[in-house]
């Protein structure tokens, strides 16, 4: 480990939160009011992120990469550290991007891969890809190709993968061998590349983009790709094989001074509000709203346009790579994670630093006392 990470968690869930209120009320119940006001500390720091959890109703992991705040969990991340937001000496983008999958392929360990055929994995997938370690990578695909043509042309006969032609969130999210593989995933692009709020969220605009923006990497953005492991059956991971792509100290510098130089595109991925260019906020059938169920948005939906503005650094990339004008700049957004289905619920609720995977049958084993923030 890089960093202390013992009586710290790496990953949480609502479900998580919920086991530890009720063990407080037990277990320290002189606690409790401290821990409602940690709670809506919590739920102050995600309304920064972009969420609105007064709506939404959720507590989502928080992690602050800075090392300063804690709010219901003592946490740690221990191989995403801090990149303060200044200017960096400028390198191409493409550069970046080989630089994060050189670095990731440098553990010598097989890459488990999640790909979803979208277009932060796509630029992923293609980086490792053009550096000839396409033998390294082990690609994991749940339910139908968001890009079959690449899966046929790259993917198909020269990498190792693992379809789950299903589609169902507990039989793909099992499969990644975090315990001896690195577990890896384009997820954090969305938040990395301007994304704000969730499909779920409710009241965002573009105001305040900036602060969102930086906000999200430093509490939020740390975190996703463990929810692919959230089906795993196994007692412990290595913390240390956590390697998201767009989470590289390279790419987030680019990022930086992308920003500086006003460059970034913001965007909101909710369904039902305002969008850009709008001088009215959008009905739910102008927007699609029926891809909060689905994860696939019509191409009729006024979001798609919107999409398409954004995120150019990865549509170039991936042009200049495939050639392929559709695949780089006409893909539609999709929700990967909710076109997945739920045949029921996820065992994995938390992830300690030192790797157990915590579940609902093993949460009593542990003295959660050194895990809580300011007990």
């Amino acid at each position: 480990m890089l960093m202390n990470t013992k009586n710290k968690l790496v990953y949480y869930t609502k479900e998580f939160r919920n086991n530890i209120t009720n063990w407080i009320s037990i277990n320290h119940p002189l606690f409790v009011q401290e821990w409602k006001y940690n709670e809506e500390k919590h739920r102050e720091c995600l309304y920064k992120t972009g969420y609105n959890p007064y709506n939404y109703g959720s507590i989502v992991c928080l992690i602050d990469r800075k090392g300063e705040d804690e709010f219901l969990f003592n946490t740690n991340t221990p191989l995403i550290k801090w990149i303060p937001f200044q200017e960096y000496p400028k390198k191409s983008f493409a550069d970046c991007m080989f630089e994060s999958a050189q670095h990731i392929a440098n553990s010598g360990k097989t890459i488990d891969f999640f790909w979803s055929g979208g277009l932060d994995s796509n630029a992923a997938l293609l980086a490792f890809n053009e550096l000839g370690l396409e033998k390294q990578l082990h690609v994991i695909m749940g339910g139908k190709l968001e890009s079959p043509d690449l899966f046929e042309k790259i993917v198909r006969g020269r990498m190792d993968y693992t379809w789950d032609e299903t589609g169902s969130k507990n039989v793909t999210y099992g499969l990644a061998q975090t315990d001896k593989h690195i577990l890896c995933s384009g997820s954090e692009g969305d938040p990395q590349f301007g994304a704000k709020g969730t499909p779920a969220t409710k009241g965002n605009t573009l105001e305040n983009s900036f602060d969102c923006w930086d906000d999200r990497r430093r509490y939020y953005s740390a975190h996703h790709t463990w929810r692919m492991i959230s089906n795993y059956s196994g007692d412990w991971i290595n913390p240390d094989n956590y390697m998201p792509f767009y989470m590289n100290e390279s790419i987030e510098k680019w990022t930086c001074n992308h920003v500086i130089a006003g460059d970034m595109v913001y965007y909101i991925l909710e369904s039902d509000e305002r969008a850009l260019e709008l001088s009215t906020p959008p009905t739910l059938e102008q927007w699609g709203d029926d891809w909060l169920k689905t994860g696939e948005s019509p191409m009729t939906s006024i979001g798609q346009p919107i999409y398409k503005k954004c995120k150019t650094p990865l549509r170039d990339l991936i042009y200049n790579i495939t050639k392929d004008k559709n695949l780089s700049y006409e893909i539609p957004k999709n929700l990967s994670g909710i076109r997945l289905s739920l045949d029921k619920p996820l065992n994995v609720t938390a992830i300690t630093g030192e790797g157990h995977v915590i579940r609902d049958d093993n949460f009593n084993d542990f003295d959660w006392t050194p895990y809580i923030a300011n007990l």
